[in-house]
């Protein structure tokens, strides 16, 4: 594929002729508040057709956020975003020097402030087999490519390097700049989505400088509504309900500077389900207690 001679490549923001106001127009399809949520300083397009003459396309968005904490929040939200990263929709994890993800037709890479994010489009592809056949040489091809030419740490924000990866869903991980789990204050943290067996559960990690820090932010948790202190355990067990998701049971701890927590996963249930039902996917008040105990003994610094 070739870039497009009708015009390939236009940039926003950043050293860039054109302001990034004027990319919420003409390129990011209602999408700019996300972006700027973020901290996008720069985003560019790059747009490619087939030199053979088949009506394919390839385009290109490459966004420079201010930290490299945004640029990985906002590959997170494509990757999880509100799917289920463990359902039949779930994206592939892309090797190469860089995180990746691939679907069916596109893919993003992340590296330091860095997110590309590229779609092959070909409308005579009869069938999602076909299309995604036709974009995987193009598209995962390319993707490992700028993943090895970005500048950048490939290394996760402190808070989702915490996350206990076993029984983790591949690219099963969420970070949050702020407002963790939407709550005022709570600040930035990475939720982690675990699958053993037929059961189902969530992690979360925040990290804050010190112990002192630390237990102000459990004890925040601990006002939110209905939340409880379990005795003797250091535990604080509340039901937090996102805007938009069905209500989760979590239980939430402290060591040192960090802060963990093992709740439900509440994209397995539904609430015309049973109680026995969501015992065979969720796991007990026991169990995630257990859980969070030994997620806790495995930090030994900060």
């Amino acid at each position: 594929m070739c870039l497009d001679p009708q015009g390939g490549d236009r940039a926003y923001g950043e050293d860039a002729e054109r302001p990034i106001e004027r990319a919420c127009d003409e390129l990011l399809d209602g999408e700019c508040e996300v972006y700027r949520g973020f901290g996008a300083a720069r985003v560019l397009e790059s747009r490619y057709v087939d030199d053979a003459g088949s009506p394919a396309t390839l385009v290109v968005h490459l966004s420079k956020f201010s930290t490299a904490e945004g640029a990985y929040a906002m590959f997170t939200m494509r990757v999880v975003g509100d799917g289920d990263p463990a359902g039949e929709a779930a994206l592939r994890p892309l090797e190469g020097p860089a995180l990746g993800a691939l679907g069916v037709n596109n893919a993003y890479v992340v590296r330091g402030p860095y997110l590309a994010e590229i779609v092959f489009t070909d409308e005579t592809a009869g069938s999602v087999e076909a299309l995604r056949a036709r974009a995987d040489p193009h598209v995962a091809s390319l993707a490992k490519e700028i993943g090895a030419k970005l500048p950048g740490d490939v290394a996760p924000p402190p808070a989702a390097a915490v996350l206990p990866v076993a029984a983790r869903v591949p690219l099963g991980v969420r970070y949050h700049t702020k407002d963790t789990f939407g709550i005022a204050g709570i600040g930035p943290g990475a939720i982690g989505y675990h699958r053993e067996g037929e059961k189902r559960y969530r992690t979360v990690a925040l990290l804050r400088p010190d112990a002192d820090q630390a237990k102000d932010l459990l004890a925040a948790f601990a006002k939110q509504p209905g939340a409880t202190r379990e005795k003797h355990e250091g535990i604080v067990r509340l039901v937090i309900q996102p805007v938009g998701e069905l209500p989760a049971e979590w239980v939430i701890a402290r060591t040192r500077g960090v802060v963990l927590g093992v709740g439900d996963e509440i994209r397995v249930v539904s609430g015309t389900m049973t109680s026995a039902d969501r015992s065979r996917v969720l796991l007990s008040l026991p169990e995630k207690k257990a859980k969070l105990k030994e997620l806790l003994a495995t930090i030994t610094e900060r």
